[in-house]
């Protein structure tokens, strides 16, 4: 069976990052596995809805399969919801959700979110969204795990991770 790591937090929280990290250090120890990021799904104008990334994973699916049945996929992503959490596991038929919220202080996060954006339009939207992802009350329901990327250093929070998913976590390195 195909198990999905889920790296869902506020923006900001690191999941892309870790993602990256994650696939570093499953490589270097030659585990099949990929990363799907779907933002990247989901760049497409006009806006197509919160949907249309998932219809994108639908539809590239197959292909994880036909790579290796029994490949690790890594996910980063905001839930809006937990609504949104039955949506990407029929996107995944056949796969286990390990789902791990990326967490850090709201002030780090509100930092983080706009040293890395390109326009004060949107660094305000994601500081914006940081505060309502933070609002929410079903943080405990979405999550398997949680994990603090502030102040831990990328290495740490891989293997801490890596752990708590039950995949190997040996000589982790990240590139």
């Amino acid at each position: 069976m195909v198990e999905v790591l889920v790296l869902h937090g506020s923006p900001g929280s690191g999941k892309s990052t870790l993602a990256r990290a994650l696939s570093e250090t499953l490589a270097a120890q030659d585990v099949a596995h990929g990363v799907i990021d779907l933002d990247d799904f989901s760049i497409v104008y006009p806006y197509a809805g919160r949907q249309f990334p998932r219809d994108n994973l639908r539809a590239v699916w197959p292909n994880y399969l036909a790579v290796a049945p029994d490949m690790k996929i890594i996910i980063p992503l905001v839930f809006a919801d937990e609504d949104e959490v039955e949506s990407l596991r029929e996107a995944v038929p056949g796969a286990q959700l390990i789902i791990c919220e990326t967490t850090a202080p709201v002030p780090v996060l509100r930092a983080r979110v706009t040293e890395r954006e390109p326009t004060e339009a949107w660094r305000e939207r994601l500081r914006n969204y940081v505060d309502l992802y933070h609002s929410r009350s079903d943080h405990e329901r979405i999550r398997h795990f949680q994990v603090s990327t502030h102040p831990a250093p990328v290495e740490q929070s891989v293997r801490e991770i890596l752990e708590k998913a039950g995949w190997p976590a040996a000589e982790i390195r990240v590139a």
